[in-house]
């Protein structure tokens, strides 16, 4: 069984009593009311009956609360069980974000996080309590039978054991639901690939090899489906073949005790109702074994992520960062995205002073936002020291070296919410004169004064409502609402104007007040408003100049 801790598992043995109670309850109504026929049939008078009428009036009563409670508290325990699975997911994910996981397509991951965890709640709803639920009003079934008749328990006994059995078998031993598992996360991935680059599909005329590729995986995915489909009307077959054995043999051998004076006529029509009541938890046995099967292909997939090595560990007793605006120093730092790929960084000395303004100038590729992936520790040291207030980052938690850095990266991720949230994300109780301030320093108030409703306009999926400038001069501004003492601007100007690029700078410097800061530009008459500037090539310094 698939273990998580904190699994309430004393909600789920409650929903698996009220399932076992609701299909007692069944037998005993479908057995109650042939009693109820036979009596009838003899005119007894309604004395005679009336106790077994009152009987089935609240066995039937009762069965549909049952049934209700046991879905009820059974969707309570798994949806209780999921939302754990899901911190356990955001939890193993954090750490290995984004290095260990650089390699890994987001719609792969997307599909994990939805559809594998999803999956997860079908082991409580529909694998164990079917399961336990069937084998239990099987017993039920049988003693009640055997109760009635005990020769006759065999007879019900033997073709439940085998319908339990051996459509359980079979499906067990199917094939295809890792590579089921599989086929949905890369189906997920390629619709995911395919809507992101809509645009450049249609473009350059690609979009029909995109559509080839998703249909190639969904027809495998069918021919999956229909073996699965197979096999599932060859279990239904074995159980109806189970249950017509168990009726004619039970009813055979109770129309030979009656003739042997071993038994009541009543009982004639009470034992092959009982048997039907009987088998009518058992259909739901095949379907549980098969979606445990989906279960552990997702459940592996899941796991698969708990096995990738993280990257960057918190040490065993982290140091703690002083007061004040820290010092940052690189010294001899080289960082590699991989084995057998060049550094991205070889090598690199520069420190930024408390307070001070250092600009990290080269052309695309020189290994620039490298440093500052190094600096939040993204990305573990090859070699060297990083430090941060004389402290090495090695020896700083990961979340406190982060939470000493306001970052605008040039990436800029937005998400779907107003320009309100989104500045927000910074610092959630920043007020109204904070929000306005950053705004102006990033030349932004005549932006969202203009909007028809202020921050309160909702800038679209990943900021899709946003020019590439405007994105990129609210992340400068949500930097600035961060708390963090050293403020980091990647590429804040690409893609403005000379004119809007230097008002911009020149507002952020201003604003980040005692703050350091450290821009990373390809612009070189950027520089001159910072105290130094260092130039990268190949992830080598190649310029230092104050």
């Amino acid at each position: 069984m698939l273990a998580e801790p904190g699994t309430p598992y004393a909600r789920l043995a409650l929903a698996g009593l009220l399932g076992l109670a609701a299909a007692a309850a069944t037998i005993g109504l479908l057995a109650g009311s042939g009693y109820v026929v036979g009596r009838a049939a003899l005119r007894p008078g309604l004395n005679a009956i009336v106790g077994i009428l009152a009987a089935v009036e609240v066995l039937a009563f009762l069965r549909g609360p049952l049934r209700y409670e046991e879905r009820l508290v059974g969707h309570d325990a798994a949806l209780r069980a999921l939302a754990r699975w899901r911190v356990w997911l955001y939890d193993c994910l954090t750490p290995r974000v984004p290095a260990a996981l650089a390699g890994w397509r987001s719609g792969d991951l997307l599909g994990r996080a939805i559809d594998d965890v999803d999956a997860l709640q079908d082991l409580y709803l529909r694998t164990l309590l079917p399961v336990a639920i069937a084998v239990g009003a099987c017993a039920i079934g049988t003693a009640a039978v055997g109760f009635i008749l005990p020769w006759a328990a065999l007879g019900l006994g033997i073709p439940l054991v085998v319908a339990l059995v051996v459509p359980a078998a079979l499906t067990w031993r199917r094939r295809g639901d890792e590579e089921m598992a599989a086929l949905s996360g890369t189906l997920t991935a390629q619709v995911v690939d395919a809507l992101q680059g809509a645009p450049e599909l249609l473009a350059f005329g690609a979009d029909d090899a995109a559509l080839r590729d998703v249909e190639a995986l969904g027809r495998r995915s069918d021919m999956l489906e229909q073996h699965h489909a197979r096999l599932a009307a060859l279990a239904a077959l074995v159980i109806a073949g189970c249950l017509a054995v168990a009726l004619a043999v039970v009813l055979a051998l109770g129309v030979d005790a009656v003739h042997g004076h071993h038994l009541g006529q009543v009982m004639v029509a009470v034992l092959p109702l009982t048997v039907l009541a009987t088998f009518e938890m058992v259909p739901g046995v095949p379907p549980a074994v098969a979606r445990s099967l989906a279960v552990r292909a997702s459940a592996d997939r899941l796991f698969a992520l708990e096995d990738v090595e993280v990257p960057v560990h918190d040490p065993a007793r982290p140091a703690r960062l002083g007061p004040g605006v820290p010092e940052v120093s690189f010294e001899d730092v080289s960082v590699r995205y991989g084995p057998g790929l060049p550094r991205a960084v070889d090598g690199v000395s520069l420190s930024l002073p408390p307070g001070g303004r250092v600009a990290v100038t080269g052309s695309s590729g020189a290994g620039k936002s490298s440093l500052v992936t190094a600096l939040l520790r993204f990305w573990p040291l090859e070699s060297g020291t990083l430090s941060l207030g004389g402290v090495d980052v090695e020896l700083l938690a990961p979340h406190d070296a982060r939470a000493a850095c306001a970052l605008a990266d040039q990436r800029a991720q937005m998400f779907a919410g107003t320009v309100r949230s989104n500045l927000l994300l910074a610092r959630p109780d920043a007020g109204e004169e904070e929000v306005a301030r950053a705004l102006r320093a990033a030349r932004l108030d005549a932006w969202v004064a203009a909007l028809p409703a202020g921050l309160d306009t909702p800038v679209g999926e990943d900021g899709v409502a946003l020019s590439g400038g405007e994105r990129r001069r609210l992340a400068v501004a949500r930097a600035l609402l961060a708390p963090g003492p050293v403020v980091i601007l990647d590429e804040p100007t690409s893609g403005l104007d000379l004119q809007l690029a230097d008002e911009l700078l020149q507002g952020v410097l201003a604003a980040a007040g005692d703050r350091s800061v450290l821009v990373i530009t390809h612009r070189a008459a950027e520089t001159e408003r910072c105290d130094v500037t260092v130039a990268l090539e190949a992830g080598r310094v190649v310029l230092p100049q104050a």
